[in-house]
């Protein structure tokens, strides 16, 4: 069984409203109003001729787009490292090194990654305690390049095994920042 639907048109004469239903379709019928004889539109195949040309348009307009956003992604670059400095700097430790609750923290810069505009922190937690440790949590303190607070930004462990590194990338949310400080190591068993 076939289910019959209508479609309605214009006269192409008198410009009176015509319901037909959808079998008839591409045949020429007489007006009930003026008589003449007006074509039915063919639906089926307007819609099938229009699905490939909307389709390539929409194809087209979505390349370009692409294309454009690509251009206008900045160089990948790595902000240059950020050096640390601690009050009481240890002698056996390089000077971009923290020591502070039995952890290392070194190698502290700002990093963009390739193809996006995420920047990071990134540097290397070392455990120097004979245990295991768990729910480390590492933050920095931000600043923009005129030295105003940028906010900050951490990084979690889950644990961290005795003498083990952990490379922490924390994600910086203000782009504006231009620098990052030390804050804080914690662990919470």
């Amino acid at each position: 069984m076939t289910e019959t639907g209508f479609s309605k048109c214009e006269c192409r004469h008198c410009a009176g409203h015509i319901e037909f239903p959808l079998t008839a379709a591409g045949q020429t019928v007489p007006c009930p109003h003026c008589g003449k004889l007006t074509e039915l539109p063919g639906l089926a195949k307007k819609s099938n001729f229009l699905l490939p040309v909307f389709s390539g348009i929409a194809l087209l307009v979505l390349a370009g787009l692409v294309f454009v956003m690509l251009r206008r992604l900045p160089s990948s670059k790595t902000v240059e490292p950020i050096i640390v400095s601690t009050n009481a700097p240890i002698a056996s430790k390089p000077s971009d090194e923290v020591v502070t609750n039995q952890f290392s923290v070194a190698g502290i810069k700002l990093t963009k990654t390739t193809n996006s505009s995420l920047i990071y922190v990134t540097g290397k937690v070392r455990n120097l305690a004979a245990e295991k440790r768990f729910g480390v949590k590492v933050e920095f303190a931000l600043q923009t390049a005129n030295s105003a607070s940028a906010g900050t930004a951490s990084d979690y462990a889950s644990s961290l095994d005795p003498n083990s590194d952990w490379n922490f990338k924390a994600l910086v949310i203000d782009s504006k920042a231009a620098s990052a400080k030390f804050n804080s190591i914690v662990e919470t068993k």
